[in-house]
């Protein structure tokens, strides 16, 4: 619960910068509801959004990387790949959308590799049911960039 409040007042402080500025700039970081929760973007020249790594809410990491890069007002399919507790690795795609300098959201889908080994090896129908259905995620997020 206090965690969302930080996130809550951290996304609305971030929120009320944002139109307080005008220009090209490139975020020092990132922050959401999202596989990359607390996230440090990389950016290229005109300032669009190429990839990012940081901590997820998992206690793991994460790092995206988009086919295109995500610019203001434009959308990119991205690849992306990371941990759930340090241990339990995920891959993923998906599809973003940055509506300005600042906002984003998207989903995609995250598989867990590991999940279905083990309900493989496990065995029974029932075992491999169920790990199908712990090792696909569909994903919905958000978050902002922080200049």
């Amino acid at each position: 619960m206090r965690l969302t409040k930080i996130l809550f007042f951290v996304l609305t402080l971030a929120f009320g910068f944002g139109f307080a500025e005008e220009g090209a700039r490139a975020p020092k970081f990132q922050v959401g509801l999202d596989s990359v929760t607390f996230g440090w973007p990389s950016v290229d020249a005109k300032g669009g959004i190429v990839n990012s790594f940081g901590i997820n809410l998992g206690l793991g990491v994460a790092y995206r990387s988009y086919f295109e890069p995500l610019y203001s007002e434009k959308g990119s399919l991205y690849w992306e790949a990371g941990t759930v507790l340090l241990l339990n690795p995920y891959l993923g795609i998906g599809y973003d959308y940055r509506f300005n300098e600042q906002f984003f959201v998207g989903g995609g889908v995250n598989i867990f590799p590991l999940n279905l080994l083990l309900g493989g090896i496990l065995g029974g129908s029932v075992g491999a049911t169920a790990s199908v259905l712990w090792s696909v995620f569909p994903t919905i997020h958000l978050g902002v960039y922080l200049y």
